[in-house]
This record gives structure tokens, sequence and C-alpha cells, in this order.
């Protein structure tokens, strides 16, 4: 990079002037930054109003024992086999009883809780 060395009498005129320019920067009118400043006050959004926060209501027994056991869909499941269980304990099919016995569950002893539905459909009372 060159320098220049050869200053005319112009040259330093100008660098006098650039000398007390900078010695004494410009500085804006009280007035004028009254106005730029009001201006970009009246530009900005107001304050969002702040909604009061609400302490969280604490989910009861079953919403935690559901939660604990995996959610709706898990209790739902656990609902239905259980169902499932009791129906087919309570109605004892014979199909239930054979495959139990065929592998190694021996049923030893059955009771049968409705011996036959013939009682049930019929208009006669037993004293």
């Amino acid at each position: 990079m060159t320098t220049q060395t050869d200053t005319t009498p112009a040259d330093a005129d100008l660098d006098a002037l650039f000398d007390q320019a900078r010695a004494q920067p410009p500085q804006p009118d009280a007035a004028f930054m009254a106005r730029v400043l009001g201006d970009a006050y009246a530009q900005q959004p107001a304050p969002a109003a702040v909604a009061p926060v609400r302490a969280r209501v604490r989910p009861g027994l079953w919403a935690r024992l559901a939660a604990a056991l995996g959610g709706a869909l898990a209790v739902a499941g656990i609902g239905s086999a259980a169902m499932a269980g009791l129906v087919i304990g309570y109605a004892q099919p014979e199909p239930v009883v054979t495959f139990a016995g065929s592998i190694g569950f021996g049923v030893s002893e059955s009771l049968d809780l409705l011996p036959g539905f013939d009682a049930l459909l019929s208009e006669e009372l037993v004293p």
C-alpha cells in the first residue's frame, strides 16, 4: 500500500478542517430528538397484559392411578381382560375345561353354578 507524502497547501487546509470537525462532533437539536423519540414510542406496541397465574390443580386419585398404569388405553385393556376373565370363569365353557386339562391343569372338581337355564325360563314357581 502506498502513502501520499506530497501535500499541497489546499490539502493542509482540508486536513485542518477535518481535524476541527472531528474535535467537535455535531450534536442533534433537542427538539428534533424529542420528535424522533416521540414517533418511536408511538410505533412501539403496548405492553401485553399479563394473565394471572393459576395454581395447577392436582389430579385426583383415579387420574394418578390411570397414569401409573399407562394411561386410559391401558386401563381399558386391563378392564376388558378382567371382564373376559370373569365371564369365562363364571360360564365355565366346556372347551376351556378341556383345554386346561390338555395342557396339564387337571380339573379336580367343577362347581356348576347354573346347572341349566330351564329352571330360569319356566314360569312355575317352586316353593
